[in-house]
């Protein structure tokens, strides 16, 4: 089965703008699959379909074998998600986030205090783990936003222009990280407008 399967998927908003229109994409357990295209190609509408946050108006998706539409909370068990906006509270701190996340995903206490250390090792946050997330560079939120993500072991990880904005060595740690990811067999689905 498919980790992603989509057929004939489009979204109209009002006014009759179409910004995805008959999309069939197919992807495997596994792999990590760029959908590539230059600012308003409708990256982030179909991101934001896939995930469950904007309804289809045209066709239909599954993601880990559920049904964005009929079966949204179990779409949402199953992925995680690295918006391109990335939605971080300035006044918590990094370790705060993620426990917190440990917590809306029904992880034990304890267990999610583990998981949260391990990711911010992970990402390489330790030493800023709990200041401000507000005090963070651009880079580092974008860090910390994945490894928010990853905090229940998604099967299926979505990002969205994950790298945009960053320095060339940020860039190059997010992508080292996604192919980590990868190895250990989580599906990743990444927008970019970056070629290379």
């Amino acid at each position: 089965m498919p980790a992603i399967e989509v057929e004939a998927l489009e979204r109209t908003f009002e006014g009759g703008v179409r910004a995805v229109q008959g999309v069939d994409l197919e992807v495997a357990e596994g792999e990590i699959y760029g959908f590539l295209g230059p600012n308003g190609a409708g990256k982030t509408t179909m991101v934001r379909m896939l995930t469950t946050l904007l309804l289809p108006t045209g066709g239909w998706a599954t993601v880990a074998g559920h049904d964005v539409v009929r079966e949204a909370h179990e779409v949402r068990r199953t992925i995680g998600v690295a918006l391109q906006e990335a939605a971080l509270d300035p006044l918590m701190t990094g370790r705060e986030l993620i426990r917190l996340q440990a917590t809306l995903h029904a992880i034990p206490r304890d267990e999610g205090r583990r998981r949260a250390d391990a990711l911010l090792d992970r990402v390489d946050l330790v030493a800023a783990a709990d200041r401000r997330i507000g005090t963070y560079s651009g880079g580092m939120q974008r860090r910390l936003d994945l490894a928010s993500a990853l905090v229940h072991d998604p099967q299926v990880l979505f990002l969205d222009e994950p790298t945009t904005g960053l320095d060339p060595v940020s860039r190059k740690t997010i992508w080292e990280e996604v192919e980590k990811l990868n190895r250990a067999g989580t599906t990743v689905f990444l927008t970019t407008q970056y070629l290379e």
